[in-house]
């Protein structure tokens, strides 16, 4: 099996709202819905081409607890057991074709969200790229990137210098 990243899981506040935005902003289907962690948890997963975005919610706005054992899927949410349920996470990126790209700029603007940052170029995962940053509806920051192909590859001075790339 190759190395890659399995699943980006994301708790969010307010479960049909980012079911929403990630079905009518970002273009993708939801392929599951279950209650996990018996009963706690509500998960929604997506399938992003090979990819998989999941999305975490508590409809009780907190994680029940059973005694000490709490009712959750990771270690890392069993932390959050005793705390009020909040959505977060630094950013996740997702890569498009042009055209894909371009329409999913359109969707944010007309869907009522704004795009704070580029289209701009940077260094991505595949090499240099064009890359636009918008917050989701529980401000988790959305990164979009495209290519050219094949995707154009940084020069030494990127990885000496640490700055942005500049033509």
């Amino acid at each position: 099996m190759k190395t890659m990243i399995e699943h980006v899981a994301l708790r969010v506040t307010d479960l049909e709202r980012s079911i929403s935005f990630y079905r009518r902003v970002m273009g993708f289907k939801p392929v599951s819905r279950r209650m996990i962690g018996d009963g706690a948890i509500e998960q929604v997963v997506f399938r992003v081409g090979e990819d998989v975005l999941v999305l975490f919610h508590s409809k009780k706005g907190d994680i029940v607890k059973d005694g000490d054992k709490p009712l959750v899927v990771s270690e890392n949410l069993g932390k959050k057991a005793d705390q009020r349920w909040t959505g977060g996470m630094d950013h996740v990126a997702f890569s498009f074709d042009e055209p894909e790209y371009e329409a999913i700029l359109r969707r944010v603007v007309s869907n009522g969200y704004e795009v704070h940052r580029g289209p701009e170029r940077n260094l991505g995962a595949f090499g240099i790229g064009y890359a636009s940053y918008f917050y989701d509806p529980d401000h988790i920051e959305i990164e979009i990137k495209r290519y050219d192909d094949p995707p154009e590859q940084p020069g030494d001075e990127w990885f000496e210098t640490g700055q942005k790339y500049n033509q």
